[in-house]
């Protein structure tokens, strides 16, 4: 094989992330939907929300899914309305079809009603994946804001940051 082939391939595997291991820096802004369902996946009488969100940033660009429920507290300070997280998880699918588990151990929200929209900081930890994230840990946050689209729709952006540790 040619020098300029080998030297071509080997850069490719670097940029797509094949060849990723050690510590990678999660640097992602993202945008999507999410909505409320009748799904309660505790018994405690709160309905879990859906969100799908599509990422761009490092380690690439994804799609994101979560599913969360969150306690409504009583208002803040400059807030209509405060939530606790009960739980939440996320699983990013990358174009390579390597997968990262997320799981959220922190929120703090903010609620306001008119309009409706939500402001909101998360902290998690990495629990796994596949692929290229087989073995992955780490830690993430996250800042959000969203608007309510209707009545049963939210739309959203944020960023998400964090180490991302991939066994060698």
């Amino acid at each position: 094989m040619k020098l300029p082939v080998v030297i071509a391939i080997c850069v490719g595997l670097i940029l797509s992330g094949a060849a990723q291991s050690g510590e990678i820096k999660y640097n992602q802004r993202f945008s999507g939907v999410g909505y409320s369902t009748s799904i309660d996946t505790n018994d405690d009488g709160l309905f879990a929300s859906a969100f799908t969100f599509q990422s761009k940033g490092s380690p690439g660009k994804s799609t994101t899914q979560s599913v969360g429920e969150f306690k409504p507290m009583l208002p803040g300070a400059g807030c209509d309305l405060q939530s606790e997280l009960v739980q939440q998880s996320f699983v990013s699918t990358f174009k390579d079809g390597s997968m990262l588990f997320h799981v959220t151990t922190a929120a703090q929200t903010c609620i306001t009603f008119l309009p409706f929209s939500f402001t909101g900081h998360l902290e998690g930890t990495i629990t796994g994946g596949t692929g290229r994230f087989d073995g992955a840990t780490g830690t993430w946050t996250t800042e959000f804001e969203a608007w309510a689209v209707g009545e049963t729709v939210s739309a959203a952006i944020g960023t998400t940051k964090g180490t991302i540790i991939v066994p060698d």
